[in-house]
């Protein structure tokens, strides 16, 4: 399963990743991403995740480029902290539709 297949599930589950648990914050599905949303994490929309009954796992290692996954954290985590609401209203409202 991937971020994308996340976004569209009726949930609210903790999110963490796979290498410091630093994204570490709730996400409530479903969410809605404009066009330019899905462009800005277009990334972070294809990492593979883990579910289990309360949490949220989202692999951001890469195994062609062994740094990588600090940026994939990265991104991941302004995502999944943005679809939270903590970004400007102007960020949000650009990123995030409604349903």
């Amino acid at each position: 399963m991937k971020v994308k297949d996340l976004i569209e599930m009726d949930i609210d589950i903790d999110v963490y990743d796979n290498v410091c648990d630093d994204i570490a914050i709730a996400f409530v599905g479903p969410q809605e991403l404009t066009e330019e949303g899905r462009k800005r994490f277009a990334k972070t929309l294809e990492l593979d995740i883990e579910l289990d009954e309360n949490v949220c796992i989202v692999n951001v290692e890469d195994e062609t480029d062994p740094e990588k996954w600090k940026s994939n954290l990265k991104n991941a985590k302004q995502f999944f902290w943005a679809a939270a609401g903590y970004c400007p209203v102007s960020d949000y409202e650009r990123w995030f539709g409604e349903l």
